[in-house]
């Protein structure tokens, strides 16, 4: 069942994706920390992954404080073989999602302007699973239009309890951006405007929720009320219809409103 799951993986990877005239590579290492740190904040690691032979080319340090790893004993295979059975067996659906939208869907200039945004479960050197926000943005394209070289970011988000569902997010500040597109229907991006929602002020409160924050602290930070706080979230909870915090929390990840 595992080398089926990844072999299928592989075979999206491999695909449309065969690379007859590679691009320079030599430059990339050094404009990646600058590219990574503004995808997360918190525990992180990134890694660069080369689809000319599929392998990890650069792994970061954070493996140590995410995962228990260290650096240079992470690689494609480590990956798969920590990666919880429900997320490498429906991974090669939502990479075929991803695949599809990159290289069928927009053209070779507009694919390093999207970021690829989903959730998994990662297993730590102790035995238990991390919730990770994987993210991953190509920054090398091949001279034929090929995806050559792409940086992955995976953030610990254990802490805010959020429930995995195998959805995929398509995400751009230049672009349309599409989220929580499901991967067991054909695909149809639908761009989505949940994060218009909500003012700056809202969106501050949420980042701040989302870093396990109280409303005492916030309130603090913000040199308002608690009661203020607590206002501000009754709003948004009614504007997004959202039950609870965890769901809130939940979408908005999901749905870039919060970046972590």
């Amino acid at each position: 069942m595992k080398e089926t799951s990844i072999a299928k993986i592989k075979s999206v990877w491999e695909k449309d994706n065969t690379i007859f005239y590679p691009n320079k590579e030599g430059q990339v290492l050094e404009i990646v920390d600058q590219i990574a740190s503004l995808f997360s904040a918190g525990s992180f690691y990134y890694y660069i992954i080369n689809f000319r032979d599929l392998s990890f080319e650069y792994v970061h340090e954070g493996t140590r404080e995410v995962l228990g790893i260290e650096p240079e004993d992470y690689s494609v295979s480590r990956y798969f073989d920590i990666l919880h059975e429900e997320d490498l067996e429906l991974m090669h659906k939502k990479e075929q999602l991803v695949a599809d939208f990159l290289l069928n869907q927009i053209s070779p200039e507009e694919t390093p302007l999207y970021k690829v945004a989903y959730l998994m479960r990662l297993r730590h050197v102790s035995g238990l699973y991390k919730t990770i926000l994987h993210q991953t943005k190509v920054i090398n394209m091949s001279l034929d239009g090929k995806i050559q070289q792409v940086l992955g970011v995976h953030t610990d988000i254990t802490h805010l309890n959020v429930p995995i569902d195998h959805k995929v997010s398509l995400i751009s500040s230049k672009r349309p951006s599409y989220f929580s597109i499901a991967t067991d229907t054909s695909l149809k991006l639908v761009e989505n405007s949940f994060k218009e929602l909500f003012t700056p002020r809202e969106k501050e409160i949420l980042k701040k929720i989302s870093e396990g924050k109280s409303f005492i602290e916030i309130a603090d930070l913000l040199y308002v009320s608690p009661h203020t706080i607590n206002t501000h979230k009754k709003n948004i909870l009614k504007k997004s219809h959202c039950r609870n915090t965890a769901e809130l929390i939940t979408k908005c990840i999901r749905e870039g409103v919060i970046l972590v």
